[in-house]
């Protein structure tokens, strides 16, 4: 162990530097970050490293398990723990978030007070953000179940910045308005994963399954939907960022919401072209001999 330690402390040392850069660009003076210094994940060293850990399995153990002689591994039992956990958790941040609104005295509007003492949206902010990791599950299922057209840029990018930019955000911009992404993600993700866990024991009747037989694949119109449902999820964040920049809230540094809405407006992209590439271009059908 400690030998890993130390072949991995360079490579921590760089992390810490841009850490500490990160830090200093969007929070000069330290006025936010103190809140949440010391804590478990805080520090960019850590975060940097679970970034690395995943793309690196990303990369490596596609390699591993697209050689013919490596068989694919059946995720049943441990899909079936993770979706229903993924549905509980996600269920139960979208209604914390929604609590802390509440008990708050949050508006409609943004533009809520940010409190950088006892921030009322910080535990569940950092919840949140520790709950990225655990998304990660997608992505080894797909490797070992050798789910190849499921492994795409827009999982891996998706997967790997929110992670790191819920990171940022656990630092210095734990409060306020920040509590609507919870609401917004965790609903979204409650609907798949309670979708995707009852669709394990539920037979699809064969006019809505995929290949006209009764089973159990997912529904191409339910699968567009749920990306539907996180495009609006997406105009919905960046209606709200250019909000908080044009009435110039009392809110944490400005450059913070500016990255959040070009980032959001990158994954709105993305989104809409895998929703016209899977769902409106028409399927070639093959020729028959």
């Amino acid at each position: 162990m400690d030998t890993v330690l130390n072949l991995l402390e360079p490579l921590g040392l760089i992390y810490d530097d841009v850490g500490s850069q990160i830090l200093d660009n969007v929070d000069p003076g330290s006025v936010t970050r103190a809140w949440s210094e010391g804590w478990f994940m805080s520090d960019f060293r850590s975060a940097g490293y679970v970034a690395t850990a995943y793309v690196l399995f990303v990369v490596f153990g596609s390699m591993i398990f697209k050689l013919p002689f490596v068989p694919k591994i059946d995720p049943y039992p441990l899909k079936f723990l993770y979706n229903m956990s993924q549905m509980m958790m996600c269920a139960y941040m979208t209604l914390e978030a929604l609590l802390v609104a509440y008990r708050s005295n949050y508006t409609f509007l943004p533009c809520q007070a940010f409190d950088i003492v006892n921030p009322p949206v910080g535990n569940i902010l950092y919840i949140f953000y520790l709950s990225k990791i655990w998304d990660f599950w997608d992505t080894i299922f797909i490797v070992i179940g050798k789910k190849w057209n499921q492994l795409s840029f827009l999982h891996v990018y998706h997967h790997t910045t929110i992670f790191l930019f819920y990171w940022l955000n656990s630092r210095v911009n734990f409060d306020g308005d920040i509590y609507l992404t919870i609401v917004l993600n965790g609903l979204i993700h409650t609907v798949m994963y309670t979708y995707y866990f009852v669709s394990m024991h539920t037979k699809i009747p064969a006019k809505l399954a995929n290949d006209g037989k009764s089973g159990t694949s997912v529904p191409i119109w339910w699968k567009s939907v749920l990306t539907m449902q996180q495009m609006v999820q997406f105009c919905c964040m960046m209606t709200q960022a250019v909000y908080l920049l044009a009435t110039e809230c009392a809110q944490p540094p400005k450059i913070i919401t500016q990255v959040y809405l070009v980032y959001i407006f990158s994954l709105l992209l993305l989104f809409a072209q895998f929703f016209v590439k899977s769902y409106m271009k028409p399927k070639k059908k093959s020729k028959k001999a």
